[in-house]
């Protein structure tokens, strides 16, 4: 048995379980490790050997990493790690992939501008494809409710498959026998037994991706657009009426319009990117923003429950800020912004260090007393600079839209360089502007060939549909 796990998943763990296990029941057994620090904080493999006859006439001679073809089972603490073991020749036909389906992202997917997260349904299919069968573990879901760790339910699914010849009542005894959170891991291996007797293995739905539609005055509005956005539209609307107001909802389909209107093809993607790509612009977390979310009513119920504690456990949430002055002068009207002094304190990548006590009565009602400022958000610095960008970028897929639809795609994807907060948003924006400085005319020399490159590939577009 092959486990793939990452620093802090508990796989060494996992694995001494199973060896003590096997020695207590009379088998040889042999547990190895191999560490590695490319992946998030270190993904590690761990290898399990049992020679399944007690009492040998000689000791079983083990090796310590496995060969192709050689797999009964392998465990993947986070999916891509059975990826790898795909990659390494390691799961074949006669191996039994056990995966968790939570996501730990790598680095690579972290620091991507946008969303840099690798698509995990080609990978699930290959697991199909290569393996005898794939078991697939909600590990969130399972332990929901409960202080159980995912490899103690990773235990009890092992040992419910069958694939080892160890019982039950001889895990549970090596649980107790190393005397660390023993009813916690007792209670998670009894989830994992109970989860793969009943099938009960993968939650489908994504707490991450939950659709929320727009209110019904809307569907006549939304029905004027392709059919393939309608629900990415609806959800823009849902978020910027919680975010401002239906008046500003109103104002994202007239942009959607114009971009519906320029586009000629009958792909009909661009709305859709575009759809997306805006919604998420015209919601810029600014302080008032941030003081809205930090104010929900169920945040301290989600964080109770997060952390697995009862009403009766006192919670003390404290919420740390650090804005410096384009922070401050974002949230005034231009013409007053110029209070705000020039000091060291508040220069670029500096800051006052707020520490709120949200939990408290105080701390909650100072942010509450700033989300109360979204009536006057239209009238801020940072809005009028946003919008104003906004324009620019919606300009430039409209013109790149009259060469090329491909190109138009692109152009909309590039609205991930507005994100984060102070000087690396205005850092975005400011190349997002010079980007787009004589673009219709830079468009009209070289429509036959476009090819534009910028701050080091920021942007490399071809005009020619089959470009990748």
């Amino acid at each position: 048995m092959l486990v793939g796990a990452l620093g802090g998943q508990g796989g060494g763990v996992l694995v001494d379980w199973l060896v003590d296990a096997a020695r207590k029941a009379g088998y040889h057994a042999q547990g190895s490790s191999t560490p590695g620090v490319a992946q998030r904080t270190g993904a590690t493999t761990y290898y399990f050997e049992l020679f399944p006859e007690k009492n040998p006439e000689k000791t079983p001679i083990f090796t310590f990493f496995p060969g192709s073809d050689d797999l009964d089972l392998m465990v993947a603490m986070e999916p891509t790690e059975a990826g790898r073991a795909i990659e390494r020749g390691f799961v074949t036909k006669f191996t039994t992939v056990l995966s968790a389906t939570d996501r730990v992202y790598s680095t690579a997917e972290k620091v991507s501008a946008g969303d840099g997260r690798i698509n995990i349904v080609p990978v699930i299919s290959a697991i199909e494809k290569a393996s005898k069968k794939l078991v697939q573990l909600d590990l969130s879901a399972l332990s929901s409710g409960t202080s159980a760790r995912g490899n103690a339910i990773v235990l009890g699914a092992i040992i419910g498959s069958g694939i080892l010849p160890l019982t039950a009542d001889e895990c549970r005894d090596s649980i107790k026998s190393k005397n660390v959170a023993v009813e916690s891991n007792l209670a998670g291996f009894d989830i994992g037994l109970k989860a793969i007797k009943n099938n009960d293995f993968v939650n489908s739905s994504d707490p991450d991706l939950v659709f929320k539609k727009a209110p019904s005055e809307f569907d006549e509005k939304i029905a004027l657009f392709p059919e393939n956005a309608h629900e990415i539209i609806s959800h823009g609307i849902s978020r910027l009426i919680d975010y401002q107001d239906s008046k500003y909802a109103d104002f994202y389909l007239e942009r959607l319009k114009k971009i519906h209107a320029a586009n000629n093809s009958s792909d009909e993607k661009l709305i859709s990117e575009v759809a997306r790509h805006l919604a998420r612009w015209m919601s810029f977390e600014d302080v008032i923003r941030v003081a809205q979310l930090k104010t929900r009513p169920g945040r301290l119920a989600r964080i109770r429950n997060e952390l697995n504690i009862s009403e009766q456990i006192p919670l003390k949430v404290t919420d740390y800020f650090k804005p410096g002055r384009e922070e401050f002068m974002g949230m005034l009207p231009k013409s007053i912004s110029w209070l705000i002094p020039n000091i060291g304190k508040l220069k670029k990548g500096r800051g006052i260090s707020l520490h709120l006590p949200t939990g408290s009565a105080f701390g909650y009602g100072m942010l509450k007393i700033l989300s109360s400022f979204k009536p006057f958000r239209a009238k801020s610095t940072q809005y009028k600079e946003e919008q104003e960008v906004i324009e620019i970028w919606l300009a430039a897929i409209t013109t790149a839209a009259n060469v090329n639809e491909d190109l138009a795609c692109q152009t909309a994807a590039l609205a991930i360089l507005a994100r984060g907060y102070g000087p690396v948003r205005k850092s975005g924006l400011e190349k997002l502007i010079l980007l787009f400085c004589d673009w219709d005319a830079r468009l009209k020399s070289d429509k036959n060939g476009l090819s534009i490159e910028v701050d080091q590939h920021i942007l490399l577009a071809h005009s020619n549909p089959d470009a990748t």
